[in-house]
């Protein structure tokens, strides 16, 4: 069993997350949640490719990294979840985006802190599984908040158990 604590994870997602808020600003908040699913799917396909290869040719971004990029967007979707139905969604803050981002983050390791879940339970064809569903059930899932919510609530405890056996 891997010792990585989950606060260590959720720290590096969180260092990585708020340099790409300072590069990139909120241009999320512009995208369709099916955008971001995309780009978690190719994340997903990239990281499976690399193990079913059992190497990668380019070595500055590791399948940590990636892993890492995955969390962050599905936390995006949560964000925007969140933030969009309030009248202030075009005036959101990069300090109320890390505030919302903080207390998903609460959640998850509150949800991990009090379940029994196994480590080696999960693999990335679960990932691919729980994605390619929310995408051939797009009409059904993206638009109904609670739906989605859930989904990608599962798919970031999955991922995080899956970046915790790659560190």
């Amino acid at each position: 069993m891997n010792l990585i604590h989950i606060d260590f994870i959720i720290q590096k997602c969180r260092k990585l997350f708020s340099e790409k808020l300072i590069d990139y600003g909120l241009s999320w908040k512009f995208l369709h949640n099916y955008s971001i699913i995309d780009q978690i799917l190719i994340k997903i396909i990239r990281i499976k490719n690399i193990q079913l290869k059992g190497n990668q040719k380019i070595k500055e971004e590791k399948i940590i990294d990636t892993y890492i990029d995955i969390i962050n967007y599905l936390i995006i979707i949560l964000i925007k979840l969140d933030i969009y139905f309030t009248s202030n969604f075009n005036k959101i803050s990069h300090h109320d985006v890390i505030l919302i981002y903080n207390q998903k983050f609460i959640s998850i390791k509150n949800y991990i802190d009090c379940t029994n879940i196994t480590f080696n339970k999960f693999s990335i064809n679960d990932l691919l599984k729980n994605i390619s569903y929310i995408k051939k059930n797009k009409k059904k899932i993206l638009f109904k908040e609670k739906e989605l919510e859930k989904f990608c609530f599962q798919i970031l405890i999955e991922s995080i158990f899956l970046l915790k056996q790659n560190f």
